[in-house]
């Protein structure tokens, strides 16, 4: 996906080349093409010209890019008035040799009188006309830039809280796994088992820029709810409701299965009777998601609340939503509860 981005960008930078080298030649070439609208002393026009020409050419590939687009402008000034200097007198030396050698006047050619102001003024015109061009796709260019730096830095960004998700994940699955060793072997192995399809949805689905269809989201919940069900036994009552009709949304990876891990890691005392409610559905245009867990106040507990998953997960729902989202989390006296709102696109 990044490749393909890149390759996006680097296309549509070619186009504005080409946008733009079009747009400067298409009016100088009107300039230099109208002598062969008149059809007499074409070349003689042409000749007298190619000083406007050349010195486009010099201060389009060259003064501009290496002196004024670096800021180097005592230097780029510098160099256009010799390079004014250069058309006036070029000019000038090409008129006279025609005279010369052709005993024609430069009345006989150009349709204004030539002298050193008037091919001064008509020089700095078309180098002036160079300038706002560069500068119009120039400011188009690094607008670009900044918006493919600026994805590129959120995309970067994701990846990194992604990836501190996952350890994360893994470090308390493995904990559950360790209890497990040393009171049932087998279902040890069956936790194992299950683990393994969730790092496989996580190392190959999980993706930052994905989105995973609900019905394989809901394969990786109940995975990893008979994951810690296996641990914790009879004592945890889970409830999941699903409306028959539950369309089949994309969502992002790794978001809800962050609050399903809290629900059992701080809602869950060992000889106590606890439960887990999960709620899904659709509305127009909003998933819904709601989990709600026994919490014990009076009971001591031996991780704290609000850890890395938590704020991971609101950092992701800020970078994919920015403010169009919802998600709310609070406690009663038994219960902690949370509503996580999300817009379908």
């Amino acid at each position: 996906m990044a490749e393909h981005n890149e390759y996006q960008i680097d296309k549509e930078l070619r186009k504005l080349r080409r946008l733009e080298n079009l747009t400067l030649w298409g009016v100088t070439g009107v300039a230099f093409l109208s002598p062969l609208l008149i059809q007499q002393h074409v070349f003689a026009l042409w000749a007298i010209l190619s000083p406007f020409f050349i010195g486009l050419l010099l201060h389009h590939y060259i003064y501009v890019p290496l002196f004024l687009f670096k800021s180097n402008y005592f230097t780029y000034f510098f160099l256009l008035f010799t390079l004014l200097l250069g058309i006036v007198f070029g000019c000038e030396a090409i008129i006279d040799i025609m005279d010369v050698k052709y005993g024609a006047r430069w009345s006989n050619y150009i349709p204004y009188e030539s002298t050193l102001l008037s091919n001064f003024v008509i020089a700095m015109l078309l180098m002036g006309m160079n300038v706002a061009v560069r500068l119009v796709f120039h400011s188009i260019k690094e607008k670009m830039l900044a918006h493919e730096a600026d994805t590129k830095l959120m995309r970067y960004k994701m990846e990194f809280l992604q990836f501190q998700i996952s350890p994360h994940f893994l470090m308390n699955t493995l904990n559950n796994i360790h209890v497990l060793v040393d009171t049932d072997d087998q279902k040890a192995k069956e936790a194992i088992v299950s683990l393994s399809r969730l790092l496989r949805h996580m190392l190959y689905e999980s993706t930052p820029d994905a989105t995973i269809p609900f019905e394989r989201q809901m394969e990786v919940f109940r995975a990893y709810c008979n994951l810690n069900l296996l641990r914790y036994g009879e004592n945890v009552k889970l409830d999941i409701t699903v409306p028959r009709d539950m369309p089949n949304v994309p969502l992002p990876p790794l978001i809800m299965i962050v609050f399903i891990e809290n629900a059992f890691k701080h809602g869950i005392v060992y000889g106590e009777d606890t439960y887990i409610n999960m709620n899904f559905w659709v509305e127009p245009g909003w998933f819904y998601f709601t989990i709600t867990n026994t919490i014990f106040p009076d009971k001591p507990k031996s991780v704290k609340e609000g850890g890395l998953g938590i704020k991971n997960v609101k950092e992701r729902l800020n970078l994919l939503y920015g403010n169009n989202y919802k998600l709310t989390m609070k406690a009663t006296g038994s219960e902690y509860i949370v509503n996580l709102q999300l817009p379908i696109k």
